[in-house]
């Protein structure tokens, strides 16, 4: 299947990464504003961007970070991380952290990076890269101790893809995990009843992103709970922990300062989950015994 993979066929989902720095900018998370300011002035990107939805991404963006932290596993694997702040936060903060993306968005983070914070931090690397693609997570772990764990973070990005493609992210990101150990964490399992209430609190949202990228399918979905677990138990990870944004709804600039929440808002906070994963077992034991 690798040889089968065209970045091209992708690259529609680039300007996500657009929308979603947009609202970032309505919170306190550091350097935002500034990438922000950039991309408008260095992308020219003819996308609709929508104020109320800072509260989702800040929420999104705050409960992977706590996650992070409680983990407390040194080494980070960002896919599709687009332009968020994340991995020049947290190299700063000793991480040796590894940002992959597709060759427009990584070559325009390396600039805003030099730009805006004058250069990137020896222990940030960011890499070229297709999350479909085998070796390029194997390129990824050239940078990595392979005998330390690994933490595997993703927002808004398996949301794009079928469920084929989700499964050959899934089982490369196992292969990394079975290997060395660590978690996923992925706010990617976007339930149908979140898209309900994304549609509900964001009008014309999810219509006005099937005009950036085809691959906004409501059919491409998790059902449940039930279809999330089983989906990734038959590849060989293990679903520990379920969390709902609203657990972070306290720590929301957006919404406690600048006062951006109704009850719309309210219940996409309480659909929307990041989840915890980690390889099983015994599939741990049979790649280690296999090698």
């Amino acid at each position: 299947m690798e040889s089968k993979i065209n970045d091209k066929d992708y690259e529609e989902i680039s300007p996500t990464a657009i929308v979603t720095s947009y609202p970032r900018t309505f919170t306190d998370i550091p350097y935002e504003k500034e990438i922000y300011s950039w991309l408008s002035t260095h992308c020219n990107q003819e996308v609709t961007l929508q104020k109320r939805l800072a509260p989702e991404i800040e929420a999104r963006y705050k409960l992977t970070n706590k996650l992070l932290d409680k983990l407390n596993v040194k080494q980070v694997l960002e896919l599709a991380a687009g332009y968020s702040s994340r991995g020049l936060i947290y190299s700063q903060k000793g991480y040796n952290y590894v940002e992959m993306d597709l060759t427009n968005v990584s070559k325009n983070k390396s600039s805003l990076i030099q730009s805006i914070h004058s250069h990137i931090p020896d222990n940030l690397k960011i890499i070229s890269g297709n999350a479909l693609r085998k070796s390029d997570f194997n390129n990824c772990m050239n940078y990595f101790n392979s005998n330390e764990p690994i933490t595997v973070i993703n927002e808004g990005l398996l949301r794009y893809l079928t469920f084929e493609e989700k499964k050959q992210v899934a089982e490369n990101i196992h292969n990394i995990l079975s290997q060395c150990g660590g978690f996923w964490i992925t706010s990617d399992v976007t339930p149908k009843k979140f898209i309900q209430s994304q549609n509900k609190s964001l009008l014309n949202f999810n219509k006005n992103l099937n005009t950036i990228t085809s691959r906004n399918n409501l059919n491409d979905r998790f059902e449940d709970i039930n279809h999330i677990q089983t989906f990734f138990g038959d590849i060989g990870l293990e679903l520990i922990e379920v969390h709902k944004f609203s657990e972070v709804k306290n720590d929301l600039y957006s919404v406690n300062k600048l006062n951006i929440i109704d009850d719309k808002i309210n219940q996409t906070l309480e659909d929307a989950i990041v989840v915890i994963m980690k390889a099983k077992i015994n599939s741990i034991q049979h790649k280690r015994s296999s090698i």
